[in-house]
């Protein structure tokens, strides 16, 4: 992406040029080239977040280059810079090819500052050191200006000598006052040092292994690769600045150094009045600590945090089933109730987890990370056959659902759970929804689905098909049920208004002729589909199996449908063209225009561009926004006796449907039963935390499904695996596993052996210890 500081003739402000860099960056540019006129601060403060990002900067870079850059940022300079280049720098590397001008790297603490030319003055100032990350580095071809180095805390500079400005003092004049720490290497002859702050040594073998490797990368960088011999040829060419310690520097100065003991007997803890400063206020045990201490005088104490954070498995999952569970209670040998758990949070795994879900969950899978995800998809399947769980004890609530699709089922199903009596009403002669009347057979077949819909005869969810909804009819739902809840989905297609859209098919009209066993024959014809999402590859697919001879999916963006859609659209012959804004179709000439001036051959033109609900039932109490219900964090409307949640509220995946009945269903359980409400909390565990190495040793090698196998791979990500390391590994005895009711356990630790010295957490492999500071 090319972002320019002047626009015919006008110069940019340095405010505007950032925020257009920042806004690219968060839209997901990776690399960019700034054409800047002058402009202050460029390239810094991108945060790490947005991944590795590459600024090039041609024309005239202003002040602060990289300013308060951060890890994960690259910048390019083709040309020199003005002031502050790299000030405050906090990881980012910059390559200046040309000159830096004055206060390079000044106050900077981290990251690197490649240089092709010369520094002016001040470069190298304050720099700092932080123990947690690399050393700061500074490279300099030529020479440097006055002052270098003042002050300098931290951090390694290099300065080459090579073509410098004054070939007798390379270090220009007053160099490395202040310094306290860091590390100069320089070759070539200077003029003057600051004797009081820096001492000047010869290089030390590791010195020399240190800038003979780090040579080669900088050469490179800056394209200077032809002078590699002459600077790491000889080691006696280089010399090197390092600060005086305070106590080298009070011997020099003829003081006797006062010792830490004496100082805090004799200065910090005698009463004041006696020479003293706080004795008088300190009331506590002023005993020394010992090196290794236990108990309340511990700095840091380990917690064990079994189920504290999500794996991010069920954190992707938006029907929040936990898969980490039913692989645990595996292992435990405890297969079938594994097998039910996930009856639980969905009454449909073997048709949506097993068959039409993307599964998020296996994307997210830390096991992807070693060889494959756990295969989550076959734990749905494999549920196919399982009974309905027991339901509750009878509330006496009485509950009726409008709407038999995902999002309407499945809140019956767990209301139903829970006691309740549950009223389903559906309009059309079958449930199911979407699942039932859009979704081809090749990827759900019938069997499956009917299979599963009769789970909700088992609980005793009173279905009413053929039943739909008038605002009379709503009136009369509304006063015999404590609560209601919409979940109507969307089911009218959108369209455009393009000239000639009225001989347009709409998608979800085309699945349901097919689904409903009257399909149209498109033998040896030409399809354009406007529309490339995940329902735009199902209409692509089943025009193909119903004679189509080509098909081509429009969109004007990039394709949002997700790979195993898109991938079963491509093998059939589907060709898919993005950035394309339909400008009309004309039916007579069976071709559709567009507004780049190209147009396609089309005999029949489907669009598939989301559905919206129908909501002329609702009564005005109930508020809608843009075609939609709209509702808080728990599915509950303006009217606080009517919750709506899937499609009726906005578009999303069949998951997210049955998700929200979940949060909707537990929210009007509290409701009806007269309890709090407590939303869970969902926080996931950091990819770092799980140790992956214990794992390499175990990867996948049988292709073939096996809940046993399945389960012993899974990583247990943020829960116990009970593999007792940390019970092993603690040296003292300081860690005990205890035994818990229904078959459960934990960790605890004896606070009295206990010296938190972490091994319990550094071995973990589930991420489950964490060092928390012992307030």
């Amino acid at each position: 992406m090319i972002i320019k500081g002047n626009i015919d003739g006008k110069r940019v402000s340095s405010k505007n040029l950032e925020d257009q860099l920042q806004k690219a960056i968060k839209d997901g540019a990776k690399e960019l080239t700034i054409v800047a006129d002058g402009q202050h601060g460029i390239g810094g403060r991108i945060w790490p977040q947005y991944g590795k990002v590459k600024v090039t900067i041609e024309g005239t870079a202003g002040q602060r280059v990289g300013s308060m850059g951060m890890d994960n940022t690259e910048i390019v300079v083709k040309g020199s810079t003005s002031d502050d280049t790299g000030w405050l720098n906090c990881g980012t590397a910059i390559t200046v090819l040309g000159d830096v001008a004055n206060g390079a790297h000044n106050a900077a603490a981290q990251g690197k500052l490649y240089v092709q030319g010369g520094g002016g003055a001040r470069c190298d100032t304050m720099t700092k050191k932080n123990p947690r990350f690399p050393d700061l580095e500074s490279w300099y071809f030529r020479s440097v200006g006055d002052s270098f180095a003042e002050f300098k805390a931290g951090g390694i500079a290099v300065v080459c000598g090579v073509d410098p400005r004054d070939p007798e003092n390379i270090l220009g004049y007053r160099p490395c006052v202040g310094m306290v720490g860091g590390t100069i290497y320089f070759r070539g002859p200077i003029k003057e040092y600051s004797k009081a702050d820096v001492k000047l040594v010869d290089l030390t073998p590791q010195d020399w292994e240190w800038l003979f490797a780090n040579m080669k990368p900088y050469l490179t960088a800056i394209d200077r690769m032809s002078h590699y011999e002459e600077l790491t040829k000889d080691m006696s060419a280089w010399k090197k600045f390092i600060a005086f310690t305070p106590a080298e520097k009070n011997k020099a100065k003829g003081k006797l150094k006062m010792g830490l003991t004496e100082f805090r007997l004799n200065m910090w803890e005698k009463e004041v009045g006696k020479g003293g400063m706080f004795g008088a206020y300190l009331t506590h045990d002023r005993s020394v600590l010992p090196y290794i201490t236990t108990g309340e005088e511990r700095r840091w104490k380990p917690e064990w945090k079994n189920d504290k954070y999500l794996p991010p498995c069920a954190y992707a999952c938006p029907s929040r089933i936990p898969s980490h569970k039913r692989a645990t209670l595996i292992r435990q040998g405890r297969t079938a109730e594994a097998l039910s758990l996930v009856l639980q949070y969905s009454p449909l795994p073997a048709t949506v987890c097993g068959t039409v879900c993307p599964n998020l969950c296996m994307t997210d899978c830390t096991r992807g990370r070693v060889d494959e995800p756990l295969n989550i998809k076959e734990y749905g399947a494999a549920a196919l056959n399982l009974k309905a769980p027991k339901k509750a004890k009878a509330t006496g609530h009485k509950i009726a659902v409008i709407g038999g699709g995902p999002g309407g089922l499945s809140t019956a199903w767990q209301l139903g759970l829970k006691g309740h009596t549950v009223d389903l009403y559906e309009a059309s002669d079958k449930i199911g929804g979407k699942l039932e009347m859009c979704i081809p057979r090749e990827r759900l077949p019938k069997k499956i689905l009917d299979k599963e819909l009769s789970r909700f005869a088992e609980i005793g969810v009173n279905v009413q098909v053929k039943s739909s909804v008038d605002k009379k009819k709503f009136d009369r739902i509304y006063k015999d049920h404590d609560l209601v809840v919409i979940a109507v989905g969307a089911h009218e297609g959108r369209v455009i208004p393009f000239p000639g859209h009225e001989d347009v098919v709409k998608g979800i009209d085309y699945l349901k002729e097919i689904n409903f066993g009257k399909p149209k024959n498109l033998k040896g014809k030409k399809v354009v589909v406007i529309g490339a999402g995940n329902v735009g590859m199902d209409i692509a697919c089943q025009a193909y199996d119903h004679g189509a001879a080509l098909v081509t999916c429009v969109d004007i963006q990039k394709p949002a449908s997700f790979g195993k859609e898109q991938q079963m659209a491509r093998e059939r012959g589907t060709q898919l063209l993005f950035q394309k804004v339909t400008e009309k179709y004309v039916a007579r000439e069976k071709k559709i225009y567009f507004k780049d001036g190209t147009t396609l051959d089309a005999d029949m033109v489907i669009i598939s561009i989301g559905e919206k609900p129908v909501l002329d039932f609702l009564p005005p109490s109930i508020n809608t926004e843009r075609g939609y219900i709209t509702v808080n964090d728990l599915g509950q409307t303006s009217d606080v006796k009517v919750f709506a949640i899937g499609d009726a509220t906005k578009p999303g995946l069949v998951t997210h449907a049955i998700c929200a009945r979940k949060v909707a269903a537990d929210k009007i359980h509290s409701l009806l039963m007269n309890t709090d409400y407590v939303p869970e909390e969902r926080r996931v565990i950091p990819y770092e935390r799980i140790k992956t190495e214990y794992y390499e040793v175990c990867r996948l090698n049988d292709v073939k499904f096996s809940p046993k196998k399945e389960a012993d791979r899974c990583m247990s990500c943020g829960s116990c695996r009970d593999c007792g390391m940390c019970e092993q590994s603690c040296y003292y005895g300081a860690i005990t596993r205890r035994k818990l009711p229904n078959k459960s356990f934990e960790y605890v630790v004896d606070e009295s052996k206990c010296i938190g010295c972490g091994f319990c957490a550094g071995i973990c492999p589930c991420g489950v210890w964490e060092m928390v500071e012992n307030v």
